[in-house]
C-alpha cells in the first residue's frame, strides 16, 4: 500500500506545479500500515488569521506541511489551484523559481506544523 498526497515542485524552467508524491508502506497490524521512518532536521508550528494571503515565493526548504486547522488555496506558476483542507498533508519542494502563493478560505485561521527535511535555517 502506498500514502499518496500533493508534492510542490518545479519544472525544468523552474515553474512550480502540483505532482503526486507517493511513500511506500507496510503492515503494522491491527488494519494499520506505516512507511519507513523519516528523518527531519526540526518541526515548526505555525498559525495564520483568517484572511491571510502570501504572494509568490519558493518552499524555504524541503518540508512536509500539516494542516490542522483552516482551508487554504494555493497557486502554482502552471495556473494550478490545490485547495488544502485539515488534516491534509503536502511536500513543498518547489524551492527555486517564483514558487506558489496561498489565501486562506473561510473564517478559521490556519494553523499547521512543518517538518523540516534539511538544514536550511529557520526564518
Amino acid at each position: 500500500m502506498n500514502l499518496e498526497f500533493p508534492h510542490f515542485c518545479t519544472d525544468n524552467e523552474k515553474i512550480s506545479q502540483v505532482k503526486t508524491w507517493s511513500i511506500g508502506t507496510k503492515e503494522h497490524g491491527h488494519g494499520t500500515f506505516v512507511s519507513d521512518l523519516i528523518e527531519c532536521h526540526s518541526v515548526r508550528l505555525a498559525e495564520t488569521a483568517p484572511g491571510g494571503v502570501y504572494d509568490w515565493h519558493p518552499a524555504p526548504r524541503k518540508q512536509y506541511v500539516i494542516t490542522l486547522t483552516g482551508t487554504i488555496e494555493f497557486t502554482f506558476g502552471n495556473g494550478e489551484l490545490l485547495v488544502v483542507k485539515p488534516g491534509d498533508v503536502f511536500l513543498a519542494n518547489d524551492l527555486e523559481g517564483r514558487g506558489h502563493k496561498w489565501q486562506i478560505l473561510g473564517d478559521e485561521p490556519w494553523r499547521r506544523l512543518y517538518v523540516h527535511l534539511d538544514h536550511a535555517p529557520a526564518t
